[in-house]
């Protein structure tokens, strides 16, 4: 990979602040309850945009064959930081989701990693919403911070590509956790998905697309060098 953008991370928590500010108002256009957006909730989404620009920067290939468990650090980041004393907390959740990231047949990594193999020569917007429906709709990659995460994953991919990463923001809350609650709420195998989930696949790319941010408002001004050059 060439020169990499760096992430702003004031910026983004300035964007996610100001939802955290108006939650209680933009939770009334919901179609689903949400959890509060807590500050430790926060946080850890905001160490999350921080692994992942370190991820983008080193040229790590999340859906490489040996790098696809990086993806395990990214959920664990949004539950509960990198803390070491919260993971210790966490460790028997840690460990279960990482058996059901890795084993679960049907909605487990093989099918994520299966997926985007095959569609890997689409744009990046379709890349990105295909991999975010997968990761959501049932059965989910994660048993929770299905929706953090793989938002998270959608702006590594965004990223990855030289573009701005997706940030929950006043402008694109209810057109993202509206969308979220009926890939939720949609299975990913049997015959209503083969045409259910291309259509939701193409509305999220269209979401993303249209909503994306300016250029510069999530990136620092000057780009430096990847500390790992990704073969290619």
């Amino acid at each position: 990979m060439g020169v990499t953008h760096r992430l702003n991370l004031s910026a983004v928590e300035q964007a996610l602040r100001e939802v955290q500010g108006h939650f209680a108002e933009l939770s009334r256009h919901f179609v689903e309850p949400r959890d509060p957006f807590t500050d430790e909730v926060l946080e850890n989404v905001l160490e999350g945009y921080a692994l992942i620009d370190d991820y983008v920067a080193r040229g790590v290939d999340l859906f490489e064959l040996r790098q696809l468990n990086l993806m395990l650090e990214i959920n664990a980041t949004v539950l509960c930081g990198s803390d070491p004393v919260r993971r210790r907390e966490f460790a028997q959740h840690l460990a279960a989701t990482e058996e059901h990231f890795f084993n679960n047949v049907e909605g487990g990594i093989k099918d994520l990693y299966n997926w985007y193999c095959a569609y890997r020569s689409d744009s990046v917007w379709k890349r990105a919403a295909g991999v975010y429906v997968r990761i959501l709709s049932k059965p989910q990659l994660f048993i929770e911070g299905n929706n953090r995460t793989g938002s998270l994953i959608v702006s590594y991919l965004l990223m990855r590509a030289g573009l701005p990463p997706f940030v929950l923001s006043l402008d694109n809350a209810e057109g993202y956790f509206n969308p979220s609650s009926v890939i939720r709420n949609s299975a990913k195998h049997g015959v209503k998905a083969l045409y259910e989930l291309p259509k939701i696949k193409k509305k999220y790319a269209a979401f993303l697309e249209s909503r994306a941010p300016a250029p510069g408002k999530f990136f620092l001004s000057a780009p430096r060098m990847p500390i790992y050059q990704e073969n290619q």
